[in-house]
């Protein structure tokens, strides 16, 4: 009987097989230096977190005199001959209290005390401003003052008794027309105003 051919089949394709792998890709040079290259190129692009040294041999660049500001000078405040030299021109007398001022003065007492007597009289049991008040309950009526100062508004009145409290609110409007016509009294309330400015001098500590 002849061989069987199987073996030699078997070669061939064993022989097929080796010869159909992909052959290897010879190692040259020129492709690692590309790939150097390339790996260097990569480097350069990317940003550098750190500040670069400077060149020696650089130029360095004038700043502007404005652009350059020293701490002292600005947290230095304005000097004192620059405040003078700004204001000495302005420089006056302080003007010292007039007879209409004083009088401007008095009648704004008088219309708080009418303030007050109407906050009694719209309820005399709840009424709690006596210590600010130029009126007293007294027998007989209401006695009042003229200021808390005793001022005398001529001829030696200083203090009337009243029996109600309309005959206060009438002389609170009596006395005001009195303090803007008798120039006596007006010169009476400048001596009081002085006084009291006086003790309020006195009692500055030094």
């Amino acid at each position: 009987m002849p061989k069987q051919p199987k073996p030699f089949i078997v070669e061939i394709k064993t022989t097929r097989r080796k010869r159909t792998k992909a052959p290897e890709q010879p190692k040259s040079i020129w492709g690692n230096l590309t790939f150097e290259l390339q790996q260097n190129l990569a480097e350069e692009r990317e940003p550098s977190f750190g500040s670069p040294a400077p060149q020696p041999d650089a130029p360095v660049p004038d700043l502007p005199a404005t652009s350059v500001i020293d701490e002292d000078e600005a947290e230095t405040p304005p000097t004192a001959p620059l405040f003078f030299q700004k204001w000495s021109a302005k420089m006056a007398e302080k003007p010292q209290a007039k007879a209409t001022d004083v009088v401007a003065i008095f009648l704004a007492r008088i219309d708080r005390q009418k303030t007050l007597l109407d906050e009694f009289r719209s309820d005399p049991a709840a009424f709690r401003g006596w210590r600010s008040a130029w009126f007293r309950k007294v027998a007989g009526g209401f006695g009042v003052n003229i200021g808390r100062d005793s001022i005398d508004a001529g001829a030696g009145l200083r203090y009337v008794v009243v029996e109600t409290v309309q005959a206060v609110a009438e002389f609170l409007d009596d006395l005001a027309r009195h303090a803007q016509t008798d120039a006596n009294f007006q010169c009476a309330l400048e001596e009081t105003r002085q006084r009291r400015a006086a003790r309020v001098v006195r009692a500055r500590p030094d």
